[in-house]
């Protein structure tokens, strides 16, 4: 059985011969210093040693003219992040019209041959293409956090305008991806985070009616090709998770177990068979502290949890960081390999 077939047979809930592994947010960086630590010259030599099997693509490259803002350069793509986007596009927001002011790239000015190359090296692996931390995070970077959460309450046909208005570039954005990757993919990866330690960072109702229909719609776009949709939120989603399953949702990423209810056990007995899990193994405190003991017996614990029946792709509650030794790393991944049914 191949990367490529475990992934798929997993999120299905069928039979794998062994549990796949992913390294979903871990930087390029971290992953050449394990290899390295294993003797080994390249992050993909590491990944097929150690049996990791979901390969994370970039995205499509963009060659076209810059876009401005009121005088600004106006990049939707840029603008998920605070340090590009010190003063946000939408920060002064009053007008539905303002908000269509605000320039969308054409996806014809958007160039696929970096992505096309990264897939034809990377076809052994069970590969994640897709969009990022798209609507939530570029609604909340584009105004600015408090302004964002602020609109919702007091003006919200302009934010379910802002909403709409970037939903239908990166929905563009996906298809356009994913006829990149012309059925090489198995999943695509959605980052949004509507959750915090804690709570939600909104609430229920605010999710249903601003970001819901989004992710409908990119869950339907990703299924017409045939794809599986994984929804990435960090934190507490607990409230969230009967939604994701009614638009479609396939894949759950990442579990922060250390967040409230998100315990690995509990969430797994709402909605196994209902959701796949990609993640569970606690990066906030386990596994930068360990003992490696600790990290042995908390595998087995998630691996017990689905057997061989499929439903998990192992990996950490987040990308590994820093301050994750390497061999507490090489524990969770070699304990996963020795630890089935």
């Amino acid at each position: 059985m191949n990367s490529r077939e475990r992934v798929h047979r997993a999120i299905n809930y069928q039979s794998v011969d062994r549990m796949p592994a992913g390294l979903f947010g871990t930087t390029a960086e971290y992953e050449q210093r394990l290899a390295d630590y294993f003797g080994l010259g390249t992050r993909e030599a590491m990944y097929r040693q150690q049996g990791i099997d979901v390969w994370h693509t970039g995205g499509l490259g963009y060659k076209g003219p810059v876009l401005h803002h009121k005088g600004r350069p106006a990049d939707i793509i840029r603008d998920m992040y605070w340090e590009n986007n010190p003063q946000p596009p939408y920060a002064d927001v009053r007008s539905i019209d303002e908000v269509l002011s605000y320039p969308i790239p054409s996806l014809d000015d958007f160039d696929g041959k970096t992505l096309d190359l990264e897939i034809r090296s990377h076809e052994e692996f069970a590969l994640c293409t897709g969009i990022n931390a798209a609507i939530f995070h570029n609604f909340l970077y584009l105004c600015g956090q408090e302004n964002a959460l602020c609109l919702m309450k007091e003006e919200p046909d302009i934010a379910l305008a802002i909403v709409n208005h970037i939903t239908g570039f990166w929905n563009d954005y996906l298809a356009t991806t994913l006829d990149v990757a012309a059925g090489r993919g198995v999943l695509v990866e959605n980052c949004n985070d509507f959750g915090t330690q804690h709570s939600m960072f909104i609430s229920r109702e605010d999710f249903r009616r601003f970001f819901k229909p989004s992710l409908r719609l990119f869950c339907k776009t990703d299924h017409n090709h045939g794809v599986f949709y994984m929804q990435h939120s960090c934190g507490n989603v607990s409230p969230f998770l009967d939604d994701y399953v009614e638009i479609g949702v396939d894949v759950l990423n990442p579990t922060q177990v250390q967040a409230t209810d998100m315990e690995l056990a509990s969430v797994v007995s709402r909605f196994k068979e209902r959701l796949a899990f990609y993640g569970g193994i606690d990066t906030q405190i386990l596994l930068p502290q360990g003992p490696e003991e600790d990290i042995r017996s908390a595998v087995s614990a998630a691996v017990s949890l689905f057997g061989s029946g499929g439903g998990f792709i192992l990996s950490g509650s987040q990308g590994l960081m820093d301050d994750i030794p390497l061999a507490h790393a090489t524990a969770m991944l070699d304990c996963r390999l020795r630890t089935f049914l």
